[in-house]
């Protein structure tokens, strides 16, 4: 007894300290942590779907945090809503060396709205652990558990999930009925190395050892570049409600008459008042340019995340009655209005982001994040996104265009691209007439015309103050030392979708004194070094130019009496797989006059290409700010 007394007394102290190594930040793998944000020690994801109907997920995760941006690294929160509850959440807190500090438990994280404050109501809500630490580095375990009704979104496992972050090991199962047919997505497995391992009802992915991925400029986003691992299963339930997906038309059918058909419920008056409005057309894109600028007029945009998951649209007569709607309830909304006098129209569901992403067309599942309206024009679809006030008739701005969406039907789903803006398409068109005086200064008018994926970035302009149209213009234009604006106009033209400025500006002490002379920059729209982009010792990716677009200048600026221009600047042109840039030169009397021309293809380009990219900029800022001297003669 003694002896076994004396065993444990040595040994158990020998335990706590090897699992205090473990937990230590010292003993992180140097690779993994060089220049990291933070290190995932050890993970255990684990989706259990074999309770028909339920999806339980616990998590179990170890991190190191070296620094403030590392914080995120932790993922320590769960969110919950009328269909999903947090079982069990909690955390500990191990110091440098692995020694527990503080832990946390359910009743002390923070319990919030999980949607923004420009959601009117909304269910869903948030656990989140809000910890700021005393010192850097330190180590956190995260617990949590959860039960939902709702199995139709199974989050994909990322075990790299951010950059500059190390994996030391993360384990990431699925179990489920044997009779249910599990459909995966894997991408990147093989050049890191993970395993799986599949039984009957469960499989698992581990992946070990995974060092920092660097953020790369224009380069593919994260999750093209790592690990990822994304599940489906043919048969699923939205909040409790069954739902199939075996192929688009059927799950586009299940969509439509699941969410969708019910909710179209106008009322009398409502269909009598748009018919009267429409009365006497009969092209149905005349009657939908009415029914699109009526719904404009009519209602505002306010999140609403309610009914079978966020998934189901507000009633039509709920957003004729109150006026307001989010992305689905307006969409649904414009649909019933265009059925009401007879223009055929499509609900569609996509993803809604600047960076084109695509619905995942080889899996079917449910996707995306935001709703607009596909309209049947003859041959064509144009789409109309229904929650802003200002976009055009069939306009798709970054946020919509050119990717793959569902069109619901009632025969079924059907995967088209939204519209498409070609690099001719896409153009902004800038005209200067511009006097500098003998004393230095420049003033004149200034025009600009923007098309195509440009205009998107101007509509809005109509709603600013004075105040903040001229910090516009001094943002756009922050080369320009000096720079006042004024006698603004803006012209919206939403029939040809155009968007033209013309202002007056002036600029003091433009060109710069020397003796008699004076030295200017030909093009005050010129780019600063700040647009170069930035250089990589070893640059991993290639990278891409989402869409094609054309940038012109045409600047014209008088030169004082009694001055002349000493010589000019050798027009030059460079034209490389991506794009190419032009600029000249000439006098015409007492007018100098510079053109430039900036052409990019939309494309993928490979990692050697980058280094030219850079180069191309280079000799851009180069020659963009060319000076001159002004003799006095």
């Amino acid at each position: 007894m003694a002896r076994k007394l004396v065993f444990l007394l040595f040994v158990i102290p020998l335990l706590t300290y090897s699992q205090q190594l473990e937990l230590a930040a010292l003993t992180v793998d140097p690779e993994l942590a060089d220049g990291a944000d933070s290190v995932l020690r050890h993970e255990e994801i684990t989706l259990d779907l074999s309770d028909e109907g339920k999806l339980r997920t616990t998590i179990s995760r170890l991190v190191t945090v070296y620094n403030k941006s590392g914080l995120s690294d932790v993922k320590a929160y769960a969110g919950y809503d009328n269909n999903t509850k947090v079982l069990d959440i909690q955390a500990i807190i191990y110091t440098l060396t692995g020694v527990e500090k503080d832990k946390i438990k359910k009743r002390d994280f923070k319990d919030v709205s999980a949607v923004s404050g420009g959601t009117l109501y909304a269910d869903s809500r948030v656990l989140y652990l809000d910890y700021t630490p005393t010192s850097y580095p330190f180590t956190i375990q995260f617990n949590s558990e959860t039960l939902s009704e709702t199995t139709a979104f199974l989050w994909p496992w990322m075990p790299v999930s951010r950059y500059a972050s190390g994996t030391e090991y993360s384990k990431f199962t699925i179990i489920h009925n044997p009779e249910d047919t599990l459909r995966v997505k894997e991408t990147n497995l093989e050049e890191f190395g993970i395993t799986k391992e599949e039984t009957s009802g469960r499989t698992t992915w581990i992946a070990r050892n995974l060092e920092p991925v660097t953020f790369e400029y224009k380069s593919k986003g994260l999750e093209q570049r790592v690990p990822r691992v994304k599940c489906f299963f043919d048969k699923f339930y939205l909040a409790g409600v069954p739902g199939i997906a075996g192929n688009w038309k059927d799950f586009g059918k299940w969509m439509n008459d699941e969410l969708v058909k019910d909710t179209q419920d106008l009322e009398a008056t409502a269909i009598a008042e748009i018919q009267k409005l429409t009365k006497g057309l009969s092209d149905d894109e005349a009657k939908a340019r009415i029914v699109y600028q009526f719904v404009q007029d009519k209602v505002r945009y306010i999140s609403v995340q309610v009914e079978i998951g966020g998934w189901k649209p507000m009633l039509a007569s709920d957003v004729q009655r109150l006026n307001y709607g989010d992305c689905k309830a307006l969409s649904n909304y414009t649909q019933n209005l265009l059925s009401a006098v007879g223009v055929k129209s499509y609900y569609t569901i996509l993803y809604g982001d600047r960076g084109k992403e695509s619905l995942e067309t080889d899996v079917v599942a449910m996707q995306g994040n935001h709703a607009i309206l596909g309209v049947q024009l003859g041959d064509e679809v144009k789409f109309l996104e229904c929650t802003s006030q200002e976009t055009p008739f069939g306009y798709m701005g970054r946020f919509t265009d050119d990717r793959k969406v569902l069109l619901l039907t009632e025969e079924g789903g059907k995967i088209v691209k939204t519209t498409k803006y070609n690099q001719e398409d896409n153009t902004d068109l800038l005209q200067a007439k511009l006097v500098l005086d003998e004393t230095g200064n420049l003033s004149g008018e200034i025009v600009r015309e923007a098309k195509g994926i440009f205009y998107s970035d101007r509509m809005n302009l109509g709603h600013k103050d004075d105040k903040e149209l001229s910090d516009y213009y001094y943002e756009t234009w922050s080369g320009i030392n000096s720079l006042s604006v004024s006698d603004i106009e803006l012209n919206n033209n939403k029939l040809d979708v155009i968007y033209d400025e013309n202002l007056n500006c002036k600029v003091t002490s433009y060109a710069t004194s020397i003796s008699d002379d004076m030295l200017i920059r030909a093009n005050p729209f010129a780019l600063s070094r700040n647009a170069i982009p930035p250089r990589y010792r070893d640059r991993k990716t290639g990278f891409i130019n989402l869409r094609g677009t054309i940038e012109e200048q045409s600047i014209q600026i008088t030169i004082p009496e009694g001055y002349a221009v000493n010589a000019l600047p050798e027009a030059v042109e460079y034209t490389e797989e991506f794009g190419d840039y032009q600029v000249s030169y000439e006098l015409k009397d007492d007018k100098l006059i510079c053109k430039r021309i900036l052409k990019f293809k939309e494309g993928d380009f490979g990692v050697e290409a980058y280094e030219k990219y850079r180069d191309l900029y280079k000799k851009i800022v180069k020659h963009d700010n060319q000076k001159l001297l002004i003799e006095k003669i």
